[in-house]
């Protein structure tokens, strides 16, 4: 391949791709004052393997990685793009799980809702295809 059609190649791939930053890790002084719970399924939230597949998908699919809001968005539309601001439902069906994204605006931004429910529910097969998108 000529050096330039190799060029153009890469930048027109360079779109398509995301690469992910690494994830922060607190410095050993502060990891070091914090002390595991004792694992009980009573005191936990239990999501199996094909939920967390599913939960996974829906969340690369509703806000993918790198997402960011429009420049000069407003505080809505800021706080809309970000995935803390949602809650996730999860709902086992046949050979599928359900997940539903509803936003929590008032308490995580403190702002007033505009809309009804701007969520999104998702159907996923347990091998990994979205099947319904709402």
């Amino acid at each position: 391949m000529k050096p330039v059609g190799f060029i153009i190649l890469m930048s027109l791939m360079s779109g398509c791709m995301y690469l992910r930053s690494k994830t922060p890790v607190a410095p050993p002084e502060v990891s070091a004052g914090i002390q595991f719970p004792e694992w009980t399924k009573e005191a936990s939230t239990t999501v199996d393997g094909t939920q967390l597949k599913a939960l996974q998908l829906a969340m690369e699919d509703f806000l993918p990685p790198g997402t960011k809001p429009p420049k000069n968005a407003d505080a809505m539309t800021q706080c809309l793009y970000r995935i803390e601001t949602y809650d996730a439902w999860l709902q086992r069906g046949e050979k599928m799980t359900f997940v539903h994204f509803t936003p929590r605006e008032q308490e995580r931004c403190g702002l007033q809702p505009e809309v009804m429910d701007p969520g999104a529910s998702y159907a996923i097969s347990d091998d990994g295809v979205i099947l319904k998108r709402d």
